[in-house]
């Protein structure tokens, strides 16, 4: 009787077990898929900063060529 529950017992810890790895798996694949997520979210926020700060750049050297011409 005891070889029995003990059987019993071993294999609830196994499946106990394959369960806790399935679901340590899971949660690293989408820690994995955020970290993918946000990086990509990060990337296309430097690409619009970028293009950004040269549309600035190109609006300064067009006020200051023109003011120059204009106000002198």
């Amino acid at each position: 009787m005891s070889m029995r529950i003990k059987a019993v017992v071993d294999k609830f810890v196994q499946e106990l077990k394959e369960a806790l790895d399935a679901d340590i798996q899971d949660r690293i694949m989408k820690e994995r898929e955020m970290q993918s997520y946000i990086e990509e979210r990060e990337r296309e926020v430097a690409e619009r900063e970028a293009a950004w700060k040269a549309e600035l750049s190109r609006r300064e050297v067009f006020f200051f060529f023109f003011s120059g011409i204009f106000f002198n």
